[in-house]
């Protein structure tokens, strides 16, 4: 997790406009000005690796900036890092390099010689973009708040699953294309596919790191799969659980079959953290001085229910995230596995037609032609776009870097071109299988976790 700027307007004052990109990448921070060009260019790094490479990245007038991670930059050279590998991507592939990328990022790039600008993120949007390219005048950063310090109007989010190109000399936008073609042709009949695409996600995450582990472990059936999967892969980590004396939001048999499990396992531990009323004003206070004012939107493709008032600051879960977060950085632990979109995507928060929640678009029901839902709100925006949003403002406060199993391209792939029937067999029937085969523990049908 590191934070990117670049602008044309000139930064008066530097520690101000980086307030809060600086929490992201705590590791080092360089800046750059191009005076030929008139850019400024700023990156923060969160190493995550042991090596410091120094951004933005530069060759025969190509300047870019990356954060996240890569998954597959080996395929391409021999690079000491993932983001090395995009300039020389760039010159063979044009702009449809962004296509042959598997990981969590987002790119701006900028071409001098063919006054071009490209910014692209992931198919989900998993790392925060935010551009403005107003009367001349072009910017683009991680948060949003950079750009409106600096003096840019019109600040937009980066699109999801679409990568966008500007005319620099004018800021005036080109063309736009999607990143990922999803295919929706329902023909597998079996779960061993998206197994094998969920191991291989959970490895690739993890097996190329330097740094300690953790997850947070509930009752529920996403934090469990990773859970399960970590441990079937021997790869220590830590998993915290937030709980209450008396607990009312989780399975307790459930939760204490998995840490027993996890006991057993010699490599990994497990920690309890009790919910306190005091602690968690104190990380609301901190979400409020570190994170930059967030909003939720969420909405519904079939109702009229829509939440848009809601701030990160006033979310419990968000509060209690922090409080993982604060605890696992405190004990060396800088990568954190998260579950998210498990619930938009396998589940469509609901089964059989019954929404488990008021944003479930068709009640997790899916049709005989897929492309009669998709892609379904939560697929790319709403419930999505706020959560990813909040696992990394809360995440990337606290200098850690948040990555995505479950948003793994193939993982969603795989799911996709399962046969209805076996995707509406069970409540999240790629996990409910998972469980069974694994004998892992977890209560079937369940919406649970904290």
């Amino acid at each position: 997790m590191c934070s990117i700027l670049f602008t044309t307007k000139d930064i008066k004052d530097y520690d101000d406009i980086n307030y809060y990109l600086k929490f992201r990448g705590p590791d080092d921070t360089s800046i750059v000005k191009d005076e030929v060009n008139n850019f400024t260019f700023m990156h923060n790094l969160l190493s995550m690796t042991g090596d410091f490479t120094t951004q933005p990245f530069q060759e025969d007038g190509i300047v870019c900036l990356y954060n996240g991670e890569i998954y597959n930059y080996k395929d391409f050279g021999d690079y000491k890092s993932d983001g090395c590998c995009i300039i020389d991507l760039y010159k063979e592939h044009g702009v449809n390099f962004v296509k042959k990328l598997d990981g969590e990022f987002a790119i701006a790039l900028l071409d001098f010689n063919e006054d071009m600008i490209l910014i692209a993120t992931d198919p989900f949007k998993t790392k925060p973009l935010f551009y403005s390219h107003a009367n001349r005048e072009f910017g683009c950063s991680t948060y949003r708040t950079a750009l409106d310090k600096i003096g840019h109007n019109d600040v937009y989010k980066a699109k999801t699953n679409m990568a966008m190109i500007f005319r620099m000399s004018d800021s005036k936008l080109l063309d736009q294309f999607i990143i990922n073609d999803f295919d929706l042709d329902q023909h597998k009949d079996t779960f061993d596919d998206w197994t094998k695409a969920f191991e291989r996600s959970i490895f690739k995450r993890t097996n190329d790191t330097t740094q300690n582990i953790f997850i947070g472990l509930s009752s529920g059936y996403d934090s469990g799969a990773i859970c399960c999967e970590l441990l079937k892969q021997e790869v220590p980590f830590k998993a915290y659980s937030v709980l209450t004396p008396v607990i009312v939001h989780e399975n307790r048999r459930v939760v204490e079959e998995r840490q027993r499990i996890i006991s057993q396992s010699n490599i990994s531990e497990f920690q309890n953290l009790m919910k306190d009323q005091d602690i968690r004003v104190q990380h609301r206070n901190l979400l409020k001085s570190g994170t930059e004012e967030f909003h939720y939107t969420i909405r519904s493709d079939s109702s009229d229910y829509n939440e848009y008032d809601r701030r990160l600051i006033d979310d419990k879960a968000a509060s209690w995230m922090s409080w993982v977060c604060d605890t696992a950085k405190k004990e060396n632990k800088r990568l954190y596995l998260t579950g998210m979109g498990a619930d938009e995507i396998f589940s469509d928060y609901g089964f059989n037609g019954v929404k488990k929640t008021s944003h479930s678009n068709f009640g997790g029901l899916f049709p005989n032609d897929l492309k009669e839902v998709f892609p379904w709100a939560s697929f790319y925006f709403s419930s999505m776009e706020s959560y990813l949003a909040k696992e990394e403002y809360v995440a990337g406060l606290h200098g850690l870097e948040a990555r995505y199993p479950f948003l793994d391209k193939d993982v969603v792939q795989e799911f996709l071109w399962l046969k209805p029937e076996l995707k509406n067999s069970q409540y999240k029937s790629v996990l409910d299988n998972y469980f069974v085969q694994n004998k892992f523990p977890f209560s079937r049908g369940e919406k649970k976790g904290f």
